[in-house]
């Protein structure tokens, strides 16, 4: 009998915990949300701002990377939101592909890059199953 009681108590501390861990989940994608938001000011500002012919490659290469980086922290939120392989091989993709586009890497690290974005298409397609994507109300608060 008090073995059961135990267990009751330890299953029950056991959701608390989880209901906070994603509460918490919550507020910290609202949170990087508004810095994304926040983010985004400056870099529609500088959009409008410079005349495109203007524009030199140091520039664009800048913003290329601001805007990136944002889409990031996009798929990222996203990731925190829907717990889901799916997602998480989106976020990867998207890091690895910013990584190439801005940093110019030489050919070497390119081919690592190009490699594993193939890699994580190839998992995507042939390893992720349907059943790994549950729809977006299975996971309720």
């Amino acid at each position: 009998m008090k073995s059961q009681v135990n267990h009751t108590i330890r299953k029950r501390f056991n959701e608390v915990i989880y209901h906070v861990a994603r509460y918490t989940e919550i507020l910290l994608s609202v949170g990087i949300l508004f810095v994304i938001a926040k983010a985004s000011v400056p870099l529609i500002y500088q959009l409008t701002h410079i005349p495109i012919l203007d524009m030199d490659m140091d520039t664009f290469t800048q913003f290329l990377a601001q805007a990136l980086s944002l889409v990031v922290g996009v798929e990222f939120v996203k990731m925190l939101c829907k717990h889901t392989a799916e997602t998480m091989v989106e976020v990867l993709m998207f890091a690895i592909a910013r990584q190439m586009v801005v940093e110019h890497q030489g050919s070497f690290e390119t081919l690592i890059g190009v490699v594993a974005i193939a890699t994580l298409f190839a998992v995507r397609k042939y390893l992720l199953l349907k059943s790994d994507d549950p729809s977006p109300h299975t996971d309720q608060l």
